[in-house]
């Protein structure tokens, strides 16, 4: 059978201009929003009524910051959701949004910038409603925070074990230095002692290796936390790293609210985070690539996102990527990655933070995206599930 595409659906009874007009009025699940370059709304379609409870009739030419929650107004995040659309060609975020009986949804959406040629004419947003999976998630992490618990007592005996172990080899060690300085070692207990101090240094190093593992697992690492707006450190820290940019002809661009970010965290840890970040960045992003930090609120944490149009990740190395030492070319300097991003994860698990990876593939770029908790008088009003 042959015929085009079009001529395929055509026999079927629909195009696909009018199979599409017949999904934005019947999608279940769904919700199609339409604005102008101002961000007033001025398409209504698919279970947009069902899921936010307005009629398309009430809302066309109203602002689509009826649907944010006030805290999100406040911080400016309707506006950013447009500027970073604008600027990347798409924003996506989850968060809570208002029905017009004023209940809160937990929403995923996506917001995508329209172009005829070069002029911009407006946005397209999709909405899904996913508050019985934010739920789901919610009970997940409550289960998530008993394992971790569990781990730290594993650590803390860890600790333990390493200490115990550690008193034990020094009386072996100082019991082969007294024979070394008495001259009590005879020819034929030379080769016996020099396995036996050998093997003495190797279970030290060993066992200290432990430590600083059971030392991180339980809790152990000093963070000197204060309260301070991050967008303000962040423009800071693209400044700093702006040359290098510019040595390679890239673009790096900051997108932040113009309401203040309250972060409460170690400063210096955090310009640590993101300096990783932006440096594995820039190495992987080619000459004349483009660069973007951002950051956002999504209900009590501050989302920190680091995108580039560089390399990418090969599929194989996302499950791995945050591991020590992991590397695409452990051969080659400029081929793969090492510690700076196994320290990332450090720091943000420090924290009590998340920190993820998406990415589409070789040459198709990357997104890393960490989240941490907010300042606790900035989280106050957050919804619950």
């Amino acid at each position: 059978m042959g015929g085009t595409q079009d001529e395929q659906f055509s026999t079927a009874g629909v195009t696909p201009e009018r199979a599409l007009e017949l999904l934005w009025r019947q999608a279940p699940d769904f919700a199609f929003v339409l604005l102008d370059v101002s961000g007033y709304i001025t398409g209504w379609r698919g279970a947009a009524e069902a899921m936010l409870g307005h009629a398309e009739d009430d809302v066309i030419g109203q602002s689509l910051d009826i649907i944010f929650a006030p805290e999100d107004l406040e911080l400016g995040l309707a506006h950013m959701e447009r500027a970073v659309a604008l600027a990347m060609g798409h924003s996506e975020d989850d968060r809570w949004h208002l029905r017009k009986d004023g209940t809160r949804i937990w929403v995923a959406g996506s917001l995508v910038a329209l172009y005829e040629g070069d002029r911009h004419v407006g946005y397209a947003k999709t909405m899904c409603d996913r508050t019985n999976l934010r739920a789901q998630m919610e009970t997940t992490e409550n289960r998530l925070d008993h394992a971790h618990d569990a781990l730290r007592g594993r650590d803390v005996f860890f600790g333990r074990l390493t200490h115990e172990v550690r008193n034990a080899l020094g009386p072996i060690r100082s019991v082969t230095d007294v024979l070394e300085r008495r001259g009590l070692v005879t020819a034929e207990l030379t080769m016996p002692l020099k396995v036996v101090k050998r093997q003495v240094a190797q279970m030290e190093r060993m066992m200290e290796d432990l430590a600083e593992v059971a030392r991180f697992g339980a809790g152990k690492l000093q963070l000197a936390k204060c309260d301070f707006d991050l967008g303000n450190e962040l423009r800071e820290i693209a400044a700093a790293v702006a040359p290098d940019a510019q040595a390679k002809l890239q673009a790096l661009e900051v997108l932040t609210p113009p309401a203040p970010i309250l972060l409460h965290a170690d400063k210096a840890r955090v310009h640590q985070i993101v300096f990783n970040l932006l440096h594995n960045a820039l190495k992987y992003t080619p000459r004349g690539g483009r660069i973007w930090l951002h950051c956002t609120v999504e209900i009590d944490q501050a989302v920190i996102k680091v995108s580039d149009d560089g390399q990418g990740v090969p599929p194989e190395l996302l499950p791995v990527i945050f591991e020590l030492f992991t590397q695409e070319n452990p051969h080659q300097s400029e081929g793969g990655f090492g510690v700076g991003l196994s320290l990332v994860k450090d720091l943000v698990d420090a924290h009590q933070g998340f920190v993820e990876v998406r990415s589409d593939g070789k040459g198709r770029g990357s997104e890393f995206t960490v989240r941490l908790p907010l300042c606790v008088s900035s989280a106050e009003g957050a919804p619950g599930p």
